[in-house]
């Protein structure tokens, strides 16, 4: 009994440790992020190696490329996206990650 009690805390711990983090970020208006349309709303953003994975409304996953840049300076206080207007839409350039001094650059 308490080799599995051990058991079972090892791997909840370990599952937290290697559990990958995900940033919230709402979207006012649709964008495109490298060519990907995305609509107006709720997004959960997680890192999976070269991939920045979009988690939006009805659960669905985009997994687009993604250049990391790390800084060196202060962290950031907030997610936050840079975008810019591209023939008319607004495209997603960078993403800063909070609580890290890590930028996601997006090509088109």
């Amino acid at each position: 009994m308490r080799k599995s009690l051990l058991l079972v805390g090892l791997l909840t711990f370990s599952s937290l440790v290697f559990a990958a983090k995900s940033y919230d970020l709402t979207l006012a208006g649709p964008a495109k992020v490298a060519g990907v349309e995305l609509a107006k709303g709720e997004y959960t953003l997680h890192l999976e190696g070269d991939k920045a994975v979009f988690r939006g409304p009805h659960s669905k996953e985009i997994a687009v490329p993604v250049k990391l840049e790390n800084g060196t300076g202060k962290k950031f206080g907030y997610t936050s996206v840079e975008s810019s207007q591209k023939s008319g839409e607004a495209v997603i350039e960078l993403i800063h990650l909070a609580g890290s001094t890590t930028t996601l650059e997006f090509g088109d």
